[in-house]
């Protein structure tokens, strides 16, 4: 049985561990309150350490800062028609693709036309530029103006596209079906590859979750697949999404009402032509690019 001075002693014993427990807590407070005092105020200015070129909307991506050229604006007289082409798979296409050939150009008809186009002063235009282009009539100063698009996200935009676009310094968008990246599906871009080629300089817009005929949807699939679609872009690429591509070029009014709705500026369609404001920012025309494709044809069916 305990007495009353080991009760005491006891009590003294705690004592002087809270004690010692409240010395130590006090200096952590005063290191951390110094470490933060002595670091700069998030508010503060940031000097750039890169010059950013491009005159395009706010809400650019970080690729936007890659660019390199110099751009100045010029407004038009005569309302911009802008070449939107349309491509999908870039590599040799295999004897059990025949299905699909219409949609596989190879690595080498592909480069020939990319070099017709260098050659020939177009200049590739990010998603926002497109936007800056049809919404304020102008266009780069001595220069035509060209957005290269890529449906579907396939492995192949990483492998034989992006070294090809990088060899002419163009910048391209890829419209991601998201929930082939998400769920990492054989054939897709995988969302390291992706971050790898936007710190690279392309872009990356939407083209829905599962890629579903949106006109043929109800309105809740519709809003799910734009919406998620978007969400997930915009968080893994931390970037503000503008732009979405419709799987298989079919929507609605409906269609164009939520997309609008939910931030989209831009909408590509599978409707062929030169793409104008005329059209409606949310039902742009573009060039579908074929691999019969020469790069003479090219020229000729994108110049307004």
């Amino acid at each position: 049985m305990k007495t009353r001075q080991d009760i005491r002693k006891q009590k003294k014993n705690q004592q002087k561990r809270l004690s010692a427990l409240l010395a130590i807590l006090g200096l952590g407070a005063l290191l951390l309150f110094t470490y933060f005092w002595s670091q700069p105020s998030q508010h503060s200015v940031k000097q750039p350490t890169e010059t950013i070129t491009s005159q395009s909307d706010s809400s650019s991506s970080s690729s936007e800062s890659t660019k390199t050229e110099k751009v100045n604006w010029v407004k038009q007289d005569t309302p911009v028609k802008l070449p939107i082409l349309m491509y999908h798979a870039i590599h040799d296409m295999a004897p059990e693709e025949a299905a699909s050939a219409n949609n596989i150009i190879s690595p080498e008809v592909f480069n020939a036309q990319m070099q017709a186009l260098s050659e020939a002063g177009y200049y590739t235009l990010t998603p926002e530029e497109a936007y800056k282009v049809l919404t304020e009539n102008v266009l780069p100063d001595n220069k035509k103006v060209v957005w290269l698009t890529f449906d579907d996200s396939i492995w192949d935009f990483y492998s034989h596209a992006y070294p090809i676009l990088t060899k002419y310094q163009m910048t391209a968008t890829n419209n991601v079906i998201t929930g082939l990246v998400q769920n990492e599906a054989a054939g897709s871009l995988t969302l390291p590859q992706i971050l790898e080629m936007q710190a690279g300089g392309m872009t990356f817009q939407g083209h829905t979750v599962n890629h579903p005929s949106l006109a043929d949807a109800t309105i809740d699939t519709q809003l799910s697949e734009l919406s998620e679609s978007k969400t997930y872009l915009d968080t893994h690429l931390q970037q503000k999404t503008i732009a979405v591509a419709y799987p298989s070029g079919r929507y609605t009014p409906d269609t164009l009402a939520i997309a609008e709705e939910l931030g989209y500026k831009l909408g590509v369609t599978t409707n062929n032509g030169l793409a104008s404001l005329s059209d409606g920012l949310l039902s742009l025309n573009r060039v579908r690019v074929f691999p019969t494709t020469t790069p003479e044809m090219l020229l000729q069916e994108i110049t307004p």
